[in-house]
């Protein structure tokens, strides 16, 4: 059994703020342990159910890995996006599932930690085929296109409902943090929250495969920005079509370009 792991920061234990999860603040060395503890608690579940093969896919928005390598589980791969286009360099038809880690809700969801859609200064909201799409609809969207399932999702009370409404109510997930309306949030102790990942990545991989997310194409993709300038920009590039001051739309044929 293959597994793809992939990170993002926004979602594990105790991140509240931007500056924690930034590279260049000073508050950002010290979550850094805390994403790397998630994961190899996540690595450890995999391998405990079978797994032959793990990737992890380290994901979070950055200039360099986020993880501490050092500290990670030797038994993974490890593998950096290299663009847009190619969000999951490692992965093929090969993988049994992906499980996704310290992941968020989308711009503007209520009693969320952290809520964005690629970019929280940016962008108010995605759409696909005329649906709104954050972050793991979009992941899961494009591992469906290589025909890889999301087995398990790992972030905040909002993420793993969000991940829900995309993937069946029957998700296996573990919630290591409840968001409030004031921005703040009551999260389990790191340790707690690692050791429950572990379990729960474990009993996910133990359970029958899952169906691939699958949203039949073309894509109709439109972005709505959080200004005029950014939809200018976007505008000006190949087959951008502008529909109102702040939105654009696109068509592709293929999931895999849904980001370009």
């Amino acid at each position: 059994m293959h597994v793809y792991i992939l990170t993002d920061m926004e979602g594990v234990s105790l991140v509240t703020k931007w500056e924690q999860v930034q590279q260049g603040h000073p508050f950002y060395a010290k979550y850094q342990p805390v994403l790397t503890a998630e994961v190899n608690a996540a690595i450890e579940g995999a391998f405990a159910a079978g797994a032959t093969r793990v990737v992890v896919n380290d994901g979070h928005g950055s200039a360099d890995y986020n993880l501490l390598w050092d500290r990670l589980d030797p038994r993974a791969e490890l593998e950096r996006p290299d663009s847009a286009s190619n969000i999951f360099p490692g992965m093929d038809e090969t993988f049994h599932a992906m499980l996704m880690i310290g992941y968020h809700s989308m711009e503007g969801t209520p009693n969320a930690v952290m809520p964005h859609t690629q970019s929280h200064t940016n962008v108010l909201y995605y759409e696909i085929n005329g649906r709104k799409i954050g972050e793991i609809g979009q992941m899961a969207l494009i591992a469906g296109g290589y025909g890889v399932p999301v087995a398990y999702v790992s972030g905040d009370a909002a993420a793993v409902a969000e991940a829900r409404q995309f993937l069946g109510e029957d998700l296996p997930a573990t919630i290591v943090k409840q968001g409030h309306a004031n921005g703040g949030a009551t999260s389990l102790h790191p340790n707690e929250a690692a050791k429950r990942i572990r379990r729960d990545v474990e009993a996910a991989l133990a359970l029958s495969r899952r169906d691939s997310f699958v949203i039949p194409g073309p894509y109709e993709v439109k972005c709505a920005f959080k200004s005029k300038a950014l939809a200018d920009e976007r505008a000006g590039q190949p087959g951008v079509e502008r529909i109102d001051e702040l939105t654009t739309s696109r068509t592709v044929t293929s999931v895999k370009a849904i980001l370009t």
